[in-house]
């Protein structure tokens, strides 16, 4: 049995640390060591003096409970004061300006950032985007303005962009392209197979002209289109001419498409 040193509690041979006081147990037969030399100006154990590292919740020579070892404090880090520019007064927001564009091709009124016209459907490329008011300069003596110069005529620029769309020969109906798209899938919609072509035939007849869902596709490059058909069931011509599954035919502005036994009139 071993008997602690400080307490004299009697402990099995193998404790290492007494269970009523926490002291380290000397090993049987080995004479203890005495406690290490304490540290200038360090933190030491208040059971046997030796030097203990700040936070340690037991003496790592002796094992007593140190859990009222003070901890050194950190003195904070003073931080500068924050400098501030002197207030002025509050200067009031200019209200908005509305800015009135119009097309190029039909002259409608469009918003700005439409890339389309919503009356004639005309690309609109670079629409000039609305300007804010430049500020007036301050007042000083007037001055006579000079007569205006008559610039010469400039044609309009022709957009390099075709805007394409179908018409329904039996109805007359106009079908537009999506703007930005540069697939076109033309078929029947159908939530039920996910399907949801970008012109849908289905208000016009598709079902009993033998639209397939996923009927043709239109594929836009630059100013050329091409139609492919997508192996459908009813087939696709152009023309009259029958096309192969998967192989694209180039589009002009007034060809005939029928798809099954919807006749359509391609134009750009």
């Amino acid at each position: 049995m071993k008997i602690c040193p400080q307490c004299g509690t009697q402990m099995e041979d193998d404790a290492v640390f007494c269970d009523n006081c926490g002291t380290k147990l000397p090993e049987v037969g080995v004479t203890p060591s005495p406690a290490p030399a304490p540290v200038a100006g360090g933190l030491t154990c208040p059971q046997c003096g030796a030097s203990v590292v700040p936070g340690e919740a037991y003496c790592e020579n002796c094992g007593a409970a140190l859990a009222s070892a003070p901890v050194e404090p950190v003195a904070p880090v003073a931080q500068p004061a924050a400098v501030y520019p002197p207030a002025g007064p509050a200067a009031a927001p200019s209200p908005p300006v509305a800015a009135v564009i119009t097309c190029p091709q039909c002259g409608a009124s469009v918003n700005p950032g439409d890339v389309f016209c919503d009356n004639c459907g005309a690309a609109l490329g670079a629409a000039p985007a609305a300007q804010p008011p430049a500020a007036s300069p301050p007042a000083g003596p007037a001055v006579v303005p000079s007569p205006p110069v008559q610039p010469g005529y400039q044609p309009p620029v022709q957009s390099v962009t075709v805007q394409p769309y179908l018409i329904v020969q039996a109805s007359g109906a106009r079908l537009a392209f999506p703007p930005g798209k540069a697939e076109i899938l033309i078929g029947r919609e159908d939530p039920v197979s996910n399907v949801f072509p970008e012109i849908d035939l289905s208000p016009h007849g598709g079902d009993d002209a033998g639209i397939s869902r996923r009927h043709a596709k239109i594929t836009i490059q630059g100013n050329q289109c091409f139609i492919e058909d997508l192996h459908s069931t009813n087939y696709t011509f152009v023309n009259k001419q029958k096309l192969s599954p998967g192989v694209r035919q180039p589009l002009n502005d007034g060809d005939e498409i029928r798809l099954g036994r919807m006749v359509l009139t391609f134009h750009t």
